[in-house]
């Protein structure tokens, strides 16, 4: 049963993965490519801390959002971006960004969607090969 169990979580992993990779894919194949600039970079800080029995809060920077601006079938978008980053983009800087079709103000950054199609096809095929593996053992 335990085997079985552990099957079922590899499909919900696989599908899981197939799902992400088929926005990817959607983006890569129908999105429409646009050069944005980052016009303003914000810090998005939290608080962190319980050492011990001493409460010791401070604020420190987790991640950085970009507010893009780009342009897109004539018309002016001005779009925080969704992904959050370890590091700051400078402002000024120029970057290709893939923009869904039917809603512009969604957009991923390019060189992300390439790097993250591989990272979902690599979720989706150790998921099968998980469930494949236990399901195995488990009609042993």
């Amino acid at each position: 049963m335990y085997n079985l169990i552990l099957a079922c979580m590899g499909i919900v992993i696989a599908i899981a993965g197939c799902i992400y990779l088929a926005v990817l894919l959607y983006y890569k194949k129908f999105g429409v490519t646009a050069k944005a600039e980052v016009l303003d970079v914000s810090e998005v800080e939290r608080k962190v801390g319980f050492i011990g029995h001493i409460v010791r809060t401070t604020k420190r920077v987790s991640h950085y959002t970009h507010t893009m601006k780009y342009e897109v079938n004539g018309k002016a978008y001005k779009e925080k971006d969704s992904a959050a980053y370890s590091r700051p983009l400078k402002t000024g800087s120029t970057h290709l960004i893939l923009c869904d079709p039917k809603n512009p103000k969604k957009f991923r950054f390019e060189e992300n969607v390439d790097s993250h199609i591989r990272i979902a096809a690599a979720l989706a095929v150790m998921g099968v090969i998980f469930a494949v593996r236990f399901f195995y053992t488990y009609m042993k």
